[in-house]
């Protein structure tokens, strides 16, 4: 069956409009685009504000303002809530899998290691009552983490496509590195540092030196690599079980969200 349809000059120009505006969306970029591995990253001339802030063990952490926040620009360190309870610290792998109270470890259970990557904490010691962070500050929420990355976003232009060089995840990243293009210093075998990748590498264009650490499984085990991942907990719960967490690669250029085990033991940065 055929069927006819008879359209005015004023219907057919219509018809032809809403076309013209499918395709152009259709053609715009954006992060499910594969970008260009050939295209250099933008330089960013980005003036860094720095601060320092205090816990309730008088640890002293750099701090960095991004758009209308400032984060720490360490890993949480502290041992005790804010009001000067203890957190309990589990070296035991079972001990660790049990815990739903608030923990938190160390890497491979190395006093040493807290000042090298700071500590780990279960979701139970960021959702306890006490706080983890110092007064005025907070463990940043998912909108928190929303708002840094839509102002890197939409400020600077970046993607958060992980084949990018320049986006999102290794604009945060520090620029320790082994075989860091960018050099001097920032070329390292010393942790804390990213392992070496032969396309992705970390600018620090923002001061928020995301450095990798030893993550805690909800078993109580922990990742043997040191240099290949950095996890941080949200404040936001995602059921009983599981909450928010961002995290960033050695290997990808994407700042990540996952739900994860509230008894995995991830890094904490502070915000206010």
């Amino acid at each position: 069956m055929n069927i006819n349809i008879n359209m005015n000059n004023g219907t057919r120009l219509f018809v032809f409009l809403i076309i013209g505006i499918m395709f152009s969306l259709a053609s715009c970029n954006d992060d499910n685009d594969e970008p260009d591995p050939d295209t250099p990253p933008v330089e960013l001339d980005v003036e860094i504000t720095r601060g320092t802030v205090e816990d309730i063990e008088e640890n002293v952490y750099e701090t960095v303002i991004i758009g209308g926040q400032e984060w720490m620009a360490e890993n949480l360190r502290t041992t005790m809530y804010r009001d000067g309870t203890p957190i309990e610290y589990i070296t035991d792998a079972g001990d660790w899998s049990l815990n739903t109270t608030g923990a938190y470890g160390l890497y491979h259970n190395q006093i040493s290691n807290k000042e090298v990557y700071g500590a780990v904490y279960n979701h139970h010691a960021v959702a306890n009552a006490a706080h983890l962070c110092p007064a005025g500050w907070r463990v940043p929420t998912g909108t928190d983490w929303a708002v840094l990355e839509d102002h890197l976003r939409t400020v600077y232009g970046l993607s958060n496509h992980g084949a990018n060089v320049g986006a999102v995840g290794n604009r945060l990243k520090s620029c320790r590195q082994v075989n860091s293009p960018k050099g001097a210093a920032c070329n390292t075998t010393i942790h804390p540092r990213w392992n070496f990748h032969e396309r992705h590498y970390g600018f620090d264009d923002f001061g928020f030196a995301a450095l990798p650490m030893g993550d805690r499984r909800s078993d109580g085990s922990y990742t043997g690599n040191p240099g290949a991942y950095a996890h941080w907990w949200s404040a936001t719960a995602n059921g009983p079980d599981e909450a928010i967490a961002r995290y960033i690669t050695y290997d990808n250029a994407s700042l990540f969200s996952a739900s994860s085990n509230k008894l995995n033991g991830y890094a904490v940065r502070c915000v206010k």
